[in-house]
Protein backbone atom coordinates (compact mmCIF):
# COMPACT_ATOMS: atom_id res chain seq x y z
CA UNK A 1 0.00 0.00 0.00
CA UNK A 2 1.26 3.25 -0.87
CA UNK A 3 2.45 5.63 2.05
CA UNK A 4 0.93 8.84 2.69
CA UNK A 5 4.48 10.59 1.23
CA UNK A 6 3.93 9.06 -1.86
CA UNK A 7 0.33 9.47 -2.24
CA UNK A 8 1.62 13.42 -1.49
CA UNK A 9 4.08 13.29 -4.82
CA UNK A 10 3.50 13.68 -7.92
CA UNK A 11 3.71 10.88 -10.86
CA UNK A 12 6.77 13.05 -12.85
CA UNK A 13 8.23 14.00 -9.22
CA UNK A 14 11.60 14.00 -10.72
CA UNK A 15 11.24 14.67 -14.24
CA UNK A 16 8.33 15.77 -16.33
CA UNK A 17 9.06 15.28 -20.20
CA UNK A 18 7.14 16.11 -22.72
CA UNK A 19 7.21 14.90 -25.74
CA UNK A 20 5.60 15.78 -29.48
CA UNK A 21 4.66 12.26 -30.79
CA UNK A 22 4.51 12.27 -34.66
CA UNK A 23 1.67 9.82 -35.10
CA UNK A 24 -1.61 10.35 -35.00
CA UNK A 25 -2.29 7.65 -32.33
CA UNK A 26 0.36 5.63 -30.55
CA UNK A 27 0.15 2.77 -27.51
CA UNK A 28 3.51 1.34 -27.75
CA UNK A 29 5.09 4.81 -27.10
CA UNK A 30 4.02 5.08 -23.41
CA UNK A 31 3.87 1.75 -22.48
CA UNK A 32 7.47 1.01 -23.51
CA UNK A 33 8.60 4.19 -22.36
CA UNK A 34 7.24 3.70 -18.36
CA UNK A 35 9.30 0.04 -18.40
CA UNK A 36 12.17 1.68 -19.34
CA UNK A 37 12.09 4.95 -17.04
CA UNK A 38 12.54 5.21 -13.22
CA UNK A 39 9.72 5.67 -11.23
CA UNK A 40 9.36 9.39 -10.85
CA UNK A 41 9.68 10.74 -14.62
CA UNK A 42 6.73 10.76 -16.09
CA UNK A 43 6.02 11.59 -20.11
CA UNK A 44 3.68 14.70 -21.52
CA UNK A 45 2.47 14.21 -25.06
CA UNK A 46 1.06 15.98 -28.11
CA UNK A 47 0.35 14.12 -31.01
CA UNK A 48 0.71 15.19 -34.48
CA UNK A 49 -0.72 14.34 -37.75
CA UNK A 50 2.60 13.10 -39.61
CA UNK A 51 0.20 10.91 -41.97
CA UNK A 52 2.01 9.49 -45.13
CA UNK A 53 5.25 12.39 -44.89
CA UNK A 54 4.17 14.29 -47.90
CA UNK A 55 5.98 17.61 -48.03
CA UNK A 56 2.76 19.38 -46.58
CA UNK A 57 2.29 16.97 -43.58
CA UNK A 58 5.65 17.66 -42.41
CA UNK A 59 5.07 21.29 -42.72
CA UNK A 60 2.29 21.33 -40.65
CA UNK A 61 3.33 18.81 -37.98
CA UNK A 62 6.34 21.03 -37.74
CA UNK A 63 4.54 24.23 -36.95
CA UNK A 64 2.22 22.19 -34.48
CA UNK A 65 5.32 20.97 -33.04
CA UNK A 66 6.18 24.20 -31.75
CA UNK A 67 2.34 25.40 -30.82
CA UNK A 68 3.18 22.20 -28.68
CA UNK A 69 5.81 22.98 -26.85
CA UNK A 70 4.72 26.46 -25.90
CA UNK A 71 1.66 23.97 -24.21
CA UNK A 72 4.16 21.43 -22.76
CA UNK A 73 5.98 24.52 -20.69
CA UNK A 74 2.84 26.20 -19.69
CA UNK A 75 1.96 23.00 -18.39
CA UNK A 76 5.15 22.30 -16.42
CA UNK A 77 7.33 20.23 -18.70
CA UNK A 78 10.58 20.20 -17.23
CA UNK A 79 12.21 19.69 -20.86
CA UNK A 80 10.43 19.33 -23.99
CA UNK A 81 11.74 16.32 -26.85
CA UNK A 82 10.26 17.56 -30.62
CA UNK A 83 10.07 13.94 -31.59
CA UNK A 84 9.73 12.99 -35.36
CA UNK A 85 12.81 11.94 -37.41
CA UNK A 86 11.48 13.25 -40.45
CA UNK A 87 10.18 16.06 -38.78
CA UNK A 88 13.13 16.95 -37.35
CA UNK A 89 15.45 17.09 -40.07
CA UNK A 90 13.12 18.82 -42.61
CA UNK A 91 13.95 22.19 -42.97
CA UNK A 92 17.85 21.23 -43.09
CA UNK A 93 20.87 20.65 -41.64
CA UNK A 94 21.28 22.80 -38.98
CA UNK A 95 17.79 24.20 -38.56
CA UNK A 96 17.05 21.28 -35.71
CA UNK A 97 19.62 23.35 -33.23
CA UNK A 98 18.75 26.78 -34.24
CA UNK A 99 15.32 26.14 -33.56
CA UNK A 100 15.91 24.12 -30.15
CA UNK A 101 17.95 27.25 -28.95
CA UNK A 102 15.28 29.63 -30.16
CA UNK A 103 12.46 27.63 -28.91
CA UNK A 104 14.29 27.54 -25.37
CA UNK A 105 14.81 30.88 -24.94
CA UNK A 106 11.11 31.87 -26.03
CA UNK A 107 9.20 29.37 -23.51
CA UNK A 108 11.95 29.29 -20.40
CA UNK A 109 12.13 25.07 -20.79
CA UNK A 110 15.23 23.47 -22.37
CA UNK A 111 13.98 22.30 -25.83
CA UNK A 112 15.59 19.30 -27.76
CA UNK A 113 14.60 16.40 -30.40
CA UNK A 114 14.53 12.90 -31.44
CA UNK A 115 17.00 13.65 -33.96
CA UNK A 116 19.56 15.15 -31.01
CA UNK A 117 18.84 12.05 -28.67
CA UNK A 118 19.61 9.97 -31.60
CA UNK A 119 22.90 11.54 -32.39
CA UNK A 120 23.88 11.50 -29.00
CA UNK A 121 23.13 7.45 -28.66
CA UNK A 122 25.32 6.89 -31.67
CA UNK A 123 27.88 8.62 -30.37
CA UNK A 124 27.69 7.10 -26.99
CA UNK A 125 27.51 3.78 -28.40
CA UNK A 126 30.70 4.62 -30.71
CA UNK A 127 29.13 3.45 -33.88
CA UNK A 128 30.75 3.86 -37.13
CA UNK A 129 29.09 1.37 -39.50
CA UNK A 130 25.21 0.76 -39.27
CA UNK A 131 22.66 -1.31 -40.32
CA UNK A 132 19.11 -0.93 -39.73
CA UNK A 133 15.74 -2.11 -39.40
CA UNK A 134 12.16 -0.10 -39.75
CA UNK A 135 9.02 -1.49 -40.30
CA UNK A 136 8.07 -0.50 -43.30
CA UNK A 137 7.85 -0.98 -46.96
CA UNK A 138 11.03 -1.15 -48.38
CA UNK A 139 10.21 2.00 -50.73
CA UNK A 140 11.96 3.46 -47.51
CA UNK A 141 14.91 2.13 -47.62
CA UNK A 142 16.71 4.93 -49.25
CA UNK A 143 15.09 7.52 -47.21
CA UNK A 144 16.96 5.61 -44.28
CA UNK A 145 19.92 5.22 -45.62
CA UNK A 146 20.27 8.57 -46.21
CA UNK A 147 19.48 9.78 -43.15
CA UNK A 148 22.40 7.49 -41.70
CA UNK A 149 24.69 9.18 -44.13
CA UNK A 150 23.62 13.03 -44.47
CA UNK A 151 22.33 13.84 -41.18
CA UNK A 152 24.09 11.14 -38.79
CA UNK A 153 27.46 11.21 -40.49
CA UNK A 154 27.75 7.09 -40.62
CA UNK A 155 28.34 4.52 -42.83
CA UNK A 156 24.90 2.83 -43.97
CA UNK A 157 25.77 -0.79 -43.85
CA UNK A 158 22.39 -2.26 -45.21
CA UNK A 159 18.64 -1.72 -44.32
CA UNK A 160 15.97 -4.41 -43.19
CA UNK A 161 12.11 -3.18 -44.32
CA UNK A 162 9.75 -5.55 -41.90
CA UNK A 163 7.25 -4.57 -44.28
CA UNK A 164 4.13 -3.38 -42.41
CA UNK A 165 2.60 0.40 -42.03
CA UNK A 166 1.57 2.95 -39.28
CA UNK A 167 -1.86 1.77 -38.30
CA UNK A 168 -0.66 -1.63 -37.89
CA UNK A 169 2.45 -0.63 -35.90
CA UNK A 170 0.87 -1.66 -32.65
CA UNK A 171 -0.35 -5.24 -33.43
CA UNK A 172 3.46 -6.47 -34.40
CA UNK A 173 4.28 -8.63 -31.53
CA UNK A 174 7.83 -8.00 -29.89
CA UNK A 175 9.01 -11.13 -31.55
CA UNK A 176 9.33 -8.94 -35.15
CA UNK A 177 11.82 -6.87 -33.77
CA UNK A 178 14.11 -10.31 -32.25
CA UNK A 179 13.09 -11.83 -36.14
CA UNK A 180 14.08 -8.73 -37.96
CA UNK A 181 17.08 -7.63 -36.45
CA UNK A 182 18.80 -11.30 -36.51
CA UNK A 183 17.73 -10.93 -40.39
CA UNK A 184 19.50 -7.42 -40.74
CA UNK A 185 22.79 -8.75 -38.67
CA UNK A 186 23.10 -11.65 -40.46
CA UNK A 187 22.57 -10.30 -43.97
CA UNK A 188 25.04 -7.65 -43.12
CA UNK A 189 27.58 -9.23 -40.57
CA UNK A 190 30.10 -6.13 -40.77
CA UNK A 191 28.00 -3.55 -38.99
CA UNK A 192 28.90 -2.63 -35.45
CA UNK A 193 25.41 -1.22 -34.36
CA UNK A 194 21.93 -2.25 -35.18
CA UNK A 195 19.48 0.72 -35.47
CA UNK A 196 15.49 0.07 -35.13
CA UNK A 197 13.70 2.93 -36.45
CA UNK A 198 10.58 4.61 -35.56
CA UNK A 199 9.70 4.50 -32.07
CA UNK A 200 5.93 3.27 -32.35
CA UNK A 201 6.01 -0.44 -32.35
CA UNK A 202 7.30 -3.27 -29.81
CA UNK A 203 11.14 -3.21 -29.55
CA UNK A 204 12.90 -2.57 -26.41
CA UNK A 205 12.48 -6.34 -25.53
CA UNK A 206 15.11 -7.45 -28.70
CA UNK A 207 18.05 -5.20 -27.90
CA UNK A 208 19.63 -6.93 -24.92
CA UNK A 209 19.67 -9.89 -26.92
CA UNK A 210 20.58 -8.63 -29.87
CA UNK A 211 23.19 -7.46 -28.18
CA UNK A 212 24.11 -10.27 -26.20
CA UNK A 213 24.24 -12.45 -29.55
CA UNK A 214 26.01 -10.60 -32.17
CA UNK A 215 28.20 -8.67 -30.07
CA UNK A 216 27.20 -4.90 -31.08
CA UNK A 217 25.56 -2.23 -29.94
CA UNK A 218 21.61 -1.80 -30.05
CA UNK A 219 20.23 2.07 -30.77
CA UNK A 220 16.26 2.14 -31.16
CA UNK A 221 14.45 5.53 -31.28
CA UNK A 222 12.38 5.28 -28.07
CA UNK A 223 15.42 3.92 -26.10
CA UNK A 224 17.46 6.60 -27.20
CA UNK A 225 14.52 9.57 -26.49
CA UNK A 226 14.22 8.03 -23.03
CA UNK A 227 17.84 7.88 -22.18
CA UNK A 228 18.43 11.29 -23.38
CA UNK A 229 15.51 13.28 -21.98
CA UNK A 230 16.49 11.66 -18.19
CA UNK A 231 19.75 12.61 -18.96
CA UNK A 232 19.13 16.20 -19.64
CA UNK A 233 16.53 16.43 -16.57
CA UNK A 234 19.19 15.03 -14.26
CA UNK A 235 18.33 11.22 -14.06
CA UNK A 236 21.21 9.63 -14.05
CA UNK A 237 19.87 6.32 -13.20
CA UNK A 238 21.62 3.19 -14.50
CA UNK A 239 18.65 1.02 -16.63
CA UNK A 240 19.31 -2.62 -16.54
CA UNK A 241 17.68 -4.74 -18.69
CA UNK A 242 17.45 -2.56 -22.23
CA UNK A 243 20.73 -2.45 -23.54
CA UNK A 244 24.30 -0.44 -23.26
CA UNK A 245 23.33 2.72 -23.89
CA UNK A 246 20.56 3.05 -21.07
CA UNK A 247 22.93 0.67 -18.86
CA UNK A 248 26.14 1.93 -18.99
CA UNK A 249 25.68 5.65 -20.55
Amino acid sequence: MAGSRDLDRIHGHRARIGYTVAAVTTEVYPIDWYRIVPHGVSLMMITLPLGERSKEDLEKCYRISIDAARTMAKAGADLVVLGGLPINISKGDGTVEDLMAGLSREIGVPVSSSAAAQVAAFKALGARKVVTVHPFLPDQNPRHERTIASFFGLEPAGVYAGGSNLVELGTLPPARALEWGRAAMKANPGADTLYFGCPHWTVIDAIAPLEAEFGIGVMTSLQAIAWHSMRLAGVDDRVPGFGRLLSEH
